[in-house]
């Protein structure tokens, strides 16, 4: 009888098969993931320039672009001219604000129903229900989709342990606005998270000033380095400083705070360096996880809406003078994004 043997593979095929496979996937997971983060990438900048199509239908309606914030000035800082919009943020006394910029754009980015809800004669914490929200064209998708547990200690903090609200769930924000070229907060200590505006030593010098400043509307003719030369948008950090600290600035300047409809830092950012300023631990440029700078988890650089509606990925190889140029509006130095 002639007998047939059934055909299989030997162990060391099958060793040499597996081995195969697990070369091919290491080799395609890195091309999958950069595909992944380049979509990522093309969604972030989608999202700025739906805040800069906003920020332009917003000026065509009201003749100017909204006030960087909505601060009063009963909140300046004992002793010098800074103000300080936490207070007022999380105060409840009727005729509070302490909101930002990106509160007046609900409307235009297909929020409305956001909007309405809004009760204008309260501050932040007492429109709790609608700043509370996660809107995703606030959210940069290789950062994050929703707030991350980790996020919630940056969300709305604590001013002070007497504070009776603790950090909320939703409602956070990837970008800010330019605020200009100038130290614009000044720096807090170990036991405050506020972050006061420097107020018309910085804030307002027109040589510095950015797009977005507290209680003044910029209109289009007062870019007077020219809309595509002018940073108006860009990515901020999310970040909790968690190693060691040289000095009592140190841990909460390199903590973020985070929530796109309160005043602040959370919503502004600057681009001046440390080279220009005696800003205590600030490093210059962006992506330094200083809390008055911008930055991306993007490797390399981040994303910046100009003023023209645009955007563009910016390298962290630029030259400081230029970054600060481009926050800039009106210094007469009309810098290129390179």
């Amino acid at each position: 009888m002639r007998t047939h043997r059934r055909a299989a593979f030997s162990l060391v095929e099958l060793l040499v098969a597996v081995t195969i496979v697990g070369l091919l996937i290491a080799l395609l997971l890195p091309a999958v993931q950069a595909a992944r983060e380049t979509a990522r990438r093309l969604a972030c900048v989608n999202n700025l320039k739906q805040i800069g199509l906003a920020l332009h239908n917003y000026a065509d309606q009201y003749d100017a672009l909204p006030p960087g914030a909505i601060v009063g000035d009963v909140y300046q800082t004992r002793g010098t001219n800074n103000f300080d919009p936490w207070p007022e943020a999380t105060g409840d006394q009727p005729g509070m604000h302490g909101s930002s910029w990106m509160l007046q754009i609900l409307p235009f980015i297909e929020q409305n129903a956001l909007f309405d809800r809004w009760d204008f004669t309260r501050s932040v914490l007492g429109n709790r229900s609608v700043a509370e929200t996660d809107v995703a064209v606030f959210y940069c998708p290789t950062r994050r989709r929703g707030v991350r547990a980790q996020d919630q200690n940056i969300m709305f903090p604590k001013r002070t342990p007497e504070d009776s609200y603790a950090g909320w769930t939703a409602g956070g924000n990837d970008y800010a606005g330019c605020i200009g070229a100038q130290n614009s907060f000044a720096n807090p200590t170990a036991s405050n998270v506020a972050r006061p505006f420097c107020g018309p030593t910085y804030v307002y010098r027109t040589d510095m000033r950015g797009v977005f400043v507290p209680n003044l509307a910029t209109r289009f003719h007062e870019i007077a380095d020219g809309l595509s030369s002018t940073i108006a948008v860009g990515e901020v950090p999310r970040t909790i400083w968690t190693g060691p600290a040289p000095n009592h600035y140190w841990r909460p300047c390199h903590t973020s705070i985070d929530g796109w409809a309160a005043a602040g830092s959370n919503t502004l950012f600057d681009t001046t360096s440390a080279g220009s300023t005696n800003d205590i631990g600030q490093l210059g440029g962006f992506n330094n996880d200083y809390f008055e700078s911008a930055g991306s988890d993007h490797v390399g650089g981040a994303h910046f809406g100009l003023a023209d509606g645009s955007a563009r990925f910016i390298g962290e190889e630029i030259d400081q003078a230029v970054y600060a140029y481009l926050g800039s509006m009106a210094d007469g130095q009309v810098a290129r994004v390179p």
